[in-house]
């Protein structure tokens, strides 16, 4: 009897174990089309801005980004917030 009972124990941890591993593949995949997506936005994103290899390079470099405020230098590794004073 109690063979049995250990028995459904080992099938129902065996079940558990290919379910999870069914839900990390799942996980994985998703994970997959979430990143393809971003980088569709992002490409279509940069192609609906026109700018030319050269500037683009200029934008994603040194240079600010118009439109985008810039952040501030590192104060000392701690960066403020409208909170703090």
């Amino acid at each position: 009897m109690e063979n049995k009972k250990i028995d459904r124990i080992d099938r129902e941890i065996q079940k558990t174990r290919e379910k999870i591993t069914e839900y990390q593949n799942r996980l994985k995949g998703l994970e997959a089309q979430k990143t393809e997506a971003e980088n569709l936005q992002i490409v279509q994103l940069v192609r609906s801005m026109r700018l030319s290899p050269q500037e683009l390079t200029a934008m994603l470099g040194k240079e600010p980004i118009p439109g985008i405020a810039t952040v501030p230098a590192d104060h000392n590794g701690q960066e403020e917030t409208e909170d703090e004073e």
